[in-house]
């Protein structure tokens, strides 16, 4: 059974956040993993860590190299808002809207409504450890 922890660190306004993401190699062992920490949380027994559970296929999926260019242009602080980032990126608004709201729902980005612009903004600095 393949069960592998990626460990990143978000600074966000001098604050540090953990997030560890477990990667195991099925559904079903992922639903073993979610009902352990559930069990954990229930007892009183939590992790200051943020957990996040993928098989090798929903990673590849949630850190596609299309989703990869959104972060990386945000780190860059090249657009001010979806629009300009879609643009710049060469895609439909709606798509990139979607992957906002997926790193937004995982703890990565946070969307400001400023007047009638949207602007993306990582939730601090990311760093992710390369596996070789």
């Amino acid at each position: 059974m393949l069960r592998d922890t990626l460990n990143c660190t978000i600074q966000c306004y001098g604050e540090t956040m953990e997030i560890e993401i477990k990667i195991v190699q099925t559904r079903e062992d992922r639903k073993k993993e979610i009902r352990a920490i559930s069990k954990q949380i229930m007892k009183g027994i939590i992790d200051t860590k943020k957990t996040i559970i993928l098989t090798p296929e929903l990673f590849a999926k949630i850190f596609s190299p299309k989703r990869l260019d959104v972060l990386m242009t945000l780190t860059h602080k090249e657009a001010n808002n979806i629009t300009d980032l879609a643009r710049k990126l060469r895609r439909k608004f709606e798509v990139v809207y979607r992957d906002l709201k997926l790193f937004e729902h995982f703890g990565f980005v946070k969307l400001v409504k400023e007047n009638k612009s949207i602007i993306p903004e990582l939730v601090g600095e990311i760093k992710m450890p390369v596996i070789a």
